[in-house]
C-alpha cells in the first residue's frame, strides 16, 4: 500500500493534520533498521528525505524498540494501518516524527485496486531503443562525475595516495565505506610502501602492512576489550601484536567506528585489510599507481575486463582463507579476499574513472579515451539491490542492462532524479 497506493488521488494528512504528499516512496531496505529507504515526501508543504518505518499499529514502535535503537534515527515518517496509542514516535536521538495513520483515510475511499505510484513504474515497455539510449547517457554521466571527482582531488592529494584512497573505500561496502576511507587517510600508502628496508623478506613486510591497517584501524585483540571471548594462541596474531607495540603510527580509530553487523563473514573489515595488504605486496616493485595504471595503458579492449579484474583480485594467505575475525573461523569461508566481483566494481568504480582523470590532469588524452572506452565496453556485473530495484520500476528485462555502463545508468537515476524527488527533471520521462 506504501509503495503502490498512497500517491493516486488520497488527499493525506498526518495524525497531526498536516498535509502529506508523497513524491517517492523510496526501495525496501537491504540494511539494519527501517523498511524503506530514500523516500522523498512533502508534510505541510516542505520537502523531506529519509527512510520509511510501517506497522500495523502505532504501538509497534515502542514493542519493538525502535526508540532505543540508532539505527532508525534516519526515520522521517512513521506509516501504520491503525493508531492505538498516544505516545510521541520518539527515535534514539530525542527527535519526534510525524505519523500517517492509512486506515483513516481508506474508511473514506476503500481500495480498489493497486496502482503503480511512481510515474516511471513499467515506462521501459513502451520507450524501446530511446530508454537503452538514456541509460547509456546516464552511465556516462555517472563515469564522467566519477572522473571530475578524482580530478579534483589529484590537486590536493598526491596520486598514488587518491587512488588508494579510492581502492580502500570500494572494499568497505555501503557500511563500512567511511571507515575505509579514514583507515587510507590515518595509515597513508607512502607509509605501507616505503617504510620497509630492502633487507625484509616479503613476509615480513606482508606482516608489518597487516599490523599497521588492523592497528591503525583499531581492530587488534589487544584493542577490543570483551569484544574477543576466547583468545587462544595464535603465533600469527601474537606477530601482529608484537609489530604494532613497536610501530603505533598516528591516530588509532575505534572499534565503534566499523560495522560488523549484518556484515557476511567472508567481507569482514578484517579480511578486506588483509587483502588490501597483499595487493600491496603485488605491486611494491612499480608501487600501487604505476603498476595499475601501466595495466589500463597496457591492455587491449578484447577481453580487457577479465585482464583488469584479475589484476586485483586477491587469494587470503593461510589465516585469513579460514577467518572472518581474530580468533573467529568459518567454514565454508571463499579463498578470495578481493574476489571477481570486487574487483569489477573496483575497476567500474575506482580505476578507470581515476585514470582518465590522472591522465587528462598530466595532458595524456590518448589514455584519458582509452580509459573511457574500457569502461563502455565494459559487460554487465552482478547485480546490486538498487538495479533490482530500478529494473522492477522501470519494467526492464535483464537481457536489456548488458553492459556496466546501463548498470551505473540505473544507479544515476536512482541517486540523482528518483531518491531526490525530481521527476521534473527526469530523462526517462521526457
Amino acid at each position: 500500500m506504501w509503495q503502490r497506493l498512497l500517491t493516486t488521488g488520497y488527499k493525506l494528512k498526518t495524525e497531526s493534520g498536516q498535509s502529506l504528499n508523497v513524491i517517492y516512496p523510496g526501495k525496501t531496505s537491504d540494511r539494519p533498521g527501517s523498511d524503506f529507504q530514500d523516500a522523498v515526501i512533502t508534510i505541510g508543504g516542505q520537502t523531506v528525505k529519509g527512510n520509511i518505518e510501517v506497522h500495523v499499529k502505532s504501538g509497534d514502535w515502542r514493542t519493538h524498540g525502535h526508540h532505543r535503537n540508532p539505527a532508525y534515527n534516519s526515520v522521517v515518517l512513521h506509516v501504520v494501518m491503525w493508531h492505538d496509542r498516544q505516545d510521541d514516535i520518539e527515535l534514539q536521538n530525542g527527535m519526534t516524527v510525524p505519523t500517517l495513520i492509512i486506515g483513516n483515510h481508506l474508511i473514506n475511499k476503500p481500495v480498489k485496486s493497486m496502482s503503480d505510484a511512481v510515474r516511471c513504474s513499467g515506462i521501459a515497455a513502451g520507450a524501446g531503443e530511446r530508454f537503452l539510449e538514456v541509460l547509456d547517457k546516464m552511465g556516462m554521466e555517472r563515469f564522467s562525475e566519477k572522473a571530475a571527482r578524482f580530478q579534483s582531488d589529484l590537486w590536493n592529494i598526491e596520486a598514488g595516495q587518491c587512488l588508494y584512497s579510492g581502492i580502500m573505500r570500494a572494499l568497505g561496502y555501503t557500511g563500512n565505506k567511511e571507515a575505509f576511507l579514514l583507515l587510507a587517510k590515518r595509515m597513508p600508502l607512502s607509509i605501507l610502501e616505503s617504510l620497509f628496508s630492502n633487507s625484509n623478506s616479503n613476509a615480513e613486510r606482508l606482516r608489518w602492512r597487516q599490523a599497521l591497517l588492523m592497528g591503525t584501524a583499531g581492530l587488534l585483540p589487544s584493542q577490543r576489550s570483551g569484544d574477543l571471548i576466547e583468545v587462544p594462541e595464535s603465533t600469527y596474531v601474537n606477530e601482529l601484536e608484537g609489530l604494532w607495540q613497536t610501530a603505533k603510527y598516528g591516530d588509532v580509530m575505534s572499534v565503534k567506528d566499523w560495522q560488523t553487523f549484518h556484515v557476511r563473514p567472508g567481507n569482514s573489515p578484517l579480511r578486506r585489510m588483509a587483502g588490501m595488504s597483499l595487493l600491496l605486496q603485488r605491486y611494491q616493485e612499480t608501487g600501487l599507481l604505476n603498476g595499475l595504471v601501466r595495466l589500463v595503458e597496457e591492455v587491449t579492449l578484447e577481453k580487457s575486463h577479465s585482464q583488469l579484474e584479475i589484476a586485483l583480485m586477491v587469494r587470503g594467505d593461510d589465516y585469513w582463507t579460514s577467518h572472518f575475525d581474530f580468533f573467529k573461523p568459518c567454514a565454508g569461508l571463499s579463498s578470495w579476499l578481493i574476489g571477481p566481483d570486487r574487483a569489477a566494481d573496483i575497476v567500474i568504480n575506482v580505476l578507470l574513472p581515476f585514470t582518465r582523470a590522472w591522465s587528462k590532469k598530466n595532458g595524456w588524452e590518448e589514455l584519458a579515451e582509452k580509459a573511457e572506452a574500457l569502461f563502455q565496453s565494459y559487460p554487465a556485473q552482478a547485480t546490486n539491490t538498487i538495479e533490482r530495484h530500478m529494473r522492477t520500476q522501470f519494467g526492464l528485462k535483464g537481457a536489456q542492462v548488458n553492459s556496466a555502463r546501463r548498470q551505473q545508468g540505473l544507479l544515476y537515476l536512482y541517486k540523482n532524479r528518483c531518491t531526490q524527488g525530481r521527476c521534473g527533471e527526469c530523462e526517462v520521462l521526457e
